[in-house]
């Protein structure tokens, strides 16, 4: 029971789309993917975002003694003072694993997810602005780790993933916010501030100027199966369950690193993106995402 505490305080299900980040920074950093510096962002990136669950429920167990009971805080079968603990030593691992290249994302990333943890329940634009910043500084942080410090994160491409992935987590904070209600919003406004960026990035790698050109491109597959996966989000947004589209929406975090592994034609980070989706969707099952 113990373990199951700590599966549900770590939001497991959510774990892989954190490592995610790391694929689509990894997929434009081909020349940095050493597998032992692989490693270590990967590291860094998931011990960040455990490290912020912890927090989260450190900072909502008085809310969670009314409104989620069967939390494992207010239940008591974990203490909160290991959970503090837990989360620290966290951070410590993220900051440990940037070391020098890295350090100033590294703390501004443990910052913001402190920031969120903090005071996520005051407002939820605050929270949608400081979870995008957390999502957003994910990559960054991976990106200086491949490419060598702060000159491997000022790169179109790199700067355009980074907004995806922040657009993306506040758009789904602030559905997560609503989903007690019949029809938890903003809806559609999920998949349009992903697909800006993603436009963007395409445009700055046309794939040729004929119609074949573009249908030939790798990366068009992983596009239609990312609309594909989007429009299914809205229907279960729809749906009599509509919470179950915050998972979906999670998740989805994944397929955009995958559409821009599959753009550049990146095969290990295609194959990361892929596996994270995968595991994303297959740990919802048994730990809720929110």
């Amino acid at each position: 029971m113990k373990a199951r505490a700590w599966l549900q305080l770590a939001r497991l299900g959510n774990a892989p789309t954190a490592l995610s980040a790391l694929a689509g920074a990894w997929a434009l950093y081909g020349d940095g993917g050493e597998p032992l510096r692989v490693a270590g962002v990967g590291l860094a990136l998931v011990a960040a975002y455990i490290g912020g669950m912890f927090l989260n429920d450190v900072f909502d167990v008085r809310f969670d003694q009314q409104h989620n009971p069967d939390r494992p805080l207010p239940l008591g079968v974990v203490s909160r003072l290991d959970v503090i603990l837990a989360a620290g030593m966290c951070g410590v691992i993220c900051l440990g694993m940037a070391g020098s290249t890295a350090r100033t994302e590294a703390l501004v990333l443990v910052g913001a997810i402190v920031l969120y943890s903090w005071c996520h329940k005051s407002s939820p634009w605050l929270a949608a602005v400081l979870l995008g910043t957390c999502r957003g500084m994910a990559v960054l942080l991976a990106a200086a780790m491949l490419g060598d410090g702060a000159s491997g994160i000022s790169t179109p491409p790199v700067l355009t993933l980074t907004i995806a992935h922040a657009a993306a987590g506040a758009a789904i904070t602030l559905a997560a916010s609503q989903e007690h209600r019949e029809r938890p919003g903003p809806g559609g406004l999920v998949p349009l501030v992903r697909l800006i960026p993603i436009g963007v990035f395409i445009a700055l790698d046309v794939p040729g100027a004929t119609l074949m050109d573009w249908i030939e491109a790798p990366g068009m597959l992983a596009v239609l199966g990312w609309v594909i996966w989007e429009i299914a989000c809205e229907r279960k947004r729809r749906s009599p369950q509509p919470g179950q589209a915050i998972g979906g929406w999670i998740a989805g975090f994944s397929v955009v690193d995958l559409v821009i592994a599959s753009w550049v034609l990146h095969v290990p980070a295609m194959a990361l993106a892929s596996i994270c989706f995968v595991l994303s969707r297959l740990l919802q099952r048994f730990v809720p995402p929110t």
